[in-house]
């Protein structure tokens, strides 16, 4: 009789235990609404809620894949929320790490005045992801917060922490709050299936958990930049951080910004303070900064050199004696420490005269007579703008049309003359009247990248460039955070209307991070140059012409382009799996 009662209290215990588990983990779902979404969808403050309740995604080797989760409070406001990710394990003994998995809070900005052919109304857009921890120490950050001190019968009150941090965050009544997760495939993980879970702590009630399933692709990507990126320059990174220009913690702040970029497989800019200090007559002094610069370019992969502009732009007489030394003295430099593989000069941007048409033949003559390996870049279209300016062939070897502004025959000609293709964008342009098919593409929106604009702007024009066999992108920065001056964390507006224009990289100050804060939409560009290393490891196998079928059903043109983010990814699926196949047959 003991005995059994002894067993009918340890079956109320379990019970009890259960029930106790099962109420908690129901009292969390009831408090909170979660859902997932895929890495294209941008969820506003008041988005409904979605029905997906599990992360599925897939990535090749070495490939960074994302997925998000909403956490939205129907009820009071919920603070202190924290959220989690374990490793993923494919049951075979193979397991990702949770320390290769980042985790971010998708903070709001707030557009005032909607972009130039944006048809969204001013509100507030989702765009810097606060990282849970500080990727220097792998410390948290700590909210900011008010702190009463009191000395010597005096009391004042003292501001800490960032003022915008990740983890432990606030979830306010019938608002959503958007987290990021960054999946690190490594480059000798099994292929299979991996299981985990995302998990989100309420600070009353029990988790609520996410089944996180991720196939890794039997193939590896490169680790070599997937094509040719020039994304501006580092200036005014220190002077954000509070520091002078060229000091030693102004460079190590630099280089955070420029590693950032390398992680999403844009070229890292070289910041100023490495390169040779240049001499009037045309001379370059590479005394102070060879050995800094050795370093740089033997850690960071930097794409090909470009030749700082020479402070004059005059062609004849002794400028041209000076610009010539330097183009020669800067090449041989170069060249003695291998680095002159692909270099370029680009020293006029958008000529829109005849007289800039002038000065980039000009330009074009005397880079030829100082050292013809030199490319000379220009953001200008195969064709001319007016027929009385004459062209630009045979001045030009790389031409960098707008988006909007590409025409693939002039595009296919200049490539039998042997020159080569880079695109860029720059604030909201659509197609001019001199277009060799204005009749056809006159009035339409292109892929313009302001925050106001689809994710997918930032991912197609990649496939376009590979479709195109355009080798390279451009954009004129990834931290202009002026014009005017001020703070790109409550007000993005570039001229006041061009929202997040000129920066992909928020300031890390705001966030207790001494280095950058990423976007989503450098994020989205991110997963375009993945894609496009996709294309080139196929096409390399044979299959170019499978790569051009499959594409051109989600990228059709510069003006036309699928909207939905599940044809992309099952593109990108038919891709991946096409290359598995491939090397399979291929294996010995």
């Amino acid at each position: 009789m003991t005995h059994f009662l002894k067993l009918l209290g340890l079956l109320g215990l379990a019970g009890w235990l259960f029930h106790t588990s099962l109420s908690k983990a129901q009292r969390a779902e009831s408090a909170v609404k979660v859902w997932v979404e895929d890495p294209l969808t941008r969820v506003q403050p008041t988005t409904p809620a979605g029905s997906k309740k599990v992360v599925e995604i897939a990535a090749a080797r070495n490939e960074v894949e994302s997925f998000q989760v909403i956490v939205s409070s129907p009820g009071p406001k919920l603070e202190g929320v924290l959220a989690s990710v374990s490793d993923l394990n494919d049951g075979a003994g193979h397991r990702i790490s949770q320390t290769l998995i980042k985790l971010y809070r998708q903070e709001y900005v707030y557009l005032r005045n909607p972009s130039p052919y944006s048809n969204e109304p001013p509100g507030w857009w989702p765009d810097p992801l606060v990282p849970f921890f500080n990727p220097y120490d792998a410390k948290p950050v700590s909210a900011m917060r008010l702190t009463r001190e009191e000395e010597n019968g005096k009391v004042s009150y003292r501001l800490s922490g960032a003022r915008f941090a990740g983890n432990g965050f606030t979830v306010w009544p019938g608002r959503n709050q958007p987290l990021w997760a960054d999946v690190a495939v490594p480059a000798d993980a099994a292929a299979g299936a991996y299981l985990g879970t995302f998990s989100i702590q309420l600070a009353e009630t029990g988790a609520i958990e996410i089944p996180v399933k991720l196939r890794v692709w039997d193939f590896t990507l490169s680790d070599k930049l997937p094509l040719t990126t020039q994304f501006g320059s580092l200036e005014g990174v220190a002077a954000r951080h509070g520091l002078s220009e060229g000091v030693p913690q102004a460079l190590k702040i630099q280089e955070r910004y420029a590693a950032a970029l390398e992680e999403h497989r844009i070229a890292a800019p070289i910041p100023a303070a490495l390169l040779p200090a240049i001499r009037a007559n045309g001379s370059i002094d590479t005394k102070k900064t060879h050995e800094a610069l050795k370093r740089y370019l033997a850690t960071h992969q930097t794409g090909p050199f470009r030749i700082p502009t020479f402070p004059s732009l005059e062609f004849q007489g002794k400028g041209k004696k000076a610009l010539v030394r330097y183009l020669q003295g800067f090449f041989a430099y170069l060249k003695t420490n291998g680095w002159e593989e692909g270099a370029y000069y680009f020293p006029v941007s958008e000529p829109n005269s005849k007289e800039a048409y002038d000065r980039v033949r000009a330009c074009a003559q005397v880079v030829r007579e100082a050292e013809p390996r030199i490319r000379l870049v220009c953001t200008e279209q195969p064709y001319s703008q007016d027929s009385s300016w004459g062209d630009l062939h045979g001045a030009v070897n790389v031409w960098c049309p707008l988006f909007t502004f590409f025409d693939p025959e002039s595009a296919a000609k200049a490539r039998e003359r042997g020159e080569i293709l880079w695109t860029y964008t720059a604030l909201c342009q659509k197609a001019p009247p001199y277009h060799p098919e204005f009749a056809t593409v006159s009035g339409h929106p292109g892929m313009f990248w302001q925050i106001d604009f689809p994710l997918l702007n930032y991912r197609l024009p990649l496939w376009l460039n590979w479709r195109y066999q355009v080798e390279g992108l451009l954009y004129w920065s990834a931290v202009h955070w002026s014009n005017p001056e001020r703070d790109v964390w409550t007000d993005p507006g570039f001229r006041n209307r061009y929202n997040g224009e000129g920066y992909l990289l928020y300031p890390g100050t705001e966030a207790g991070i001494p280095g950058p804060v990423p976007s989503l939409r450098l994020k989205a560009l991110r997963d375009g140059l993945e894609d496009y290393a996709y294309f080139s490891l196929l096409a390399g196998l044979g299959e170019g012409d499978f790569v051009e079928k499959e594409t051109a059903k989600a990228a059709n043109s510069w003006w036309k382009w699928e909207e939905d983010a599940e044809r992309i990814y099952a593109v990108r699926s038919a891709i991946a799996k096409r290359i598995q196949e491939k090397q399979a047959k291929l294996a010995p």
